[in-house]
């Protein structure tokens, strides 16, 4: 008996002993994290995008990837993924942690913004939002404050096309621009036209003879004078 204890203890003693062995899916995640924070804090966005990616992947009951996708998508402009991100952080913590705060706020400001996609015919036209150079067609806004803003693409060669837009919050609002080129005759007046005096030459003629047959028969078959005065006109007396 006193065997049997003494073994029960020596495995017990074993197993406090025995070192405990990280997960080591969750050791790598940590792995992408440091990098991802350091990538973070030297303004590679990108990068660390794809660090806090990797770890979530690797970790995803864990909720501090979600929250530096959330912040490092706000520094891309990428507000949707970030509501998305967010709300994943704020699922997997308790009300009051002390980082929920923060991730609340980047959910309440993202949500008051929409996406707006423009394109051109031609493509790579400059594009102006509201008098504010921002880049060419194709050009896309992923955290457009809602509102009303004014599009203008110009290309060398072509007339500027503009047009006037709304962007809702939490909507997506494509638009295509097309640019004429500037050689393309304008509409024309209609005395301009190529065929406008031959017609009414040829009218005129053809009112003309009308008028020489209807008055080439005899006397009886000329018509009466027209006599025209302030109070109108009437036909008048041979």
């Amino acid at each position: 008996m006193r065997a049997f204890v003494a073994s029960i203890a020596v495995a017990a003693a074993s197993l406090v002993a025995a070192p405990v062995r990280a997960d080591p899916a969750e050791q790598a995640a940590l792995v992408h994290l440091d990098r991802g924070v350091a990538a973070f804090r030297a303004r590679d966005y990108t990068g660390a995008h794809r660090e806090f990616a990797a770890a979530s992947e690797l970790a995803p009951d864990r909720p501090n990837p979600y929250r530096w996708l959330a912040l490092t998508e706000v520094q891309l402009g990428d507000c949707q993924r970030a509501v998305v991100h967010a709300g994943d952080f704020l699922s997997r913590v308790r009300p009051d942690d002390p980082r929920a705060a923060e991730l609340v706020r980047v959910r309440e400001l993202c949500q008051r913004t929409g996406v707006l996609k423009v394109d051109s015919t031609p493509a790579s036209a400059a594009l102006r939002i509201d008098d504010a150079q921002v880049g060419r067609t194709p050009y896309r806004a992923l955290s457009m404050r809602a509102g009303t803003y004014r599009l203008v693409a110009e290309k060398p060669g072509y007339r500027p096309a503009g047009r006037s837009v709304v962007v809702e919050a939490g909507g997506e609002r494509v638009v295509h621009l097309d640019l004429a080129p500037a050689s393309a005759p304008a509409s024309r007046p209609i005395t301009r036209r190529w065929w406008f005096w031959p017609a009414v030459v040829g009218a005129a003629a053809a009112i003309t003879a009308t008028v020489l047959i209807a008055s080439s028969g005899s006397d009886d078959e000329i018509l009466p004078p027209i006599r025209c005065d302030a109070s109108g006109c009437a036909p008048g007396v041979r």
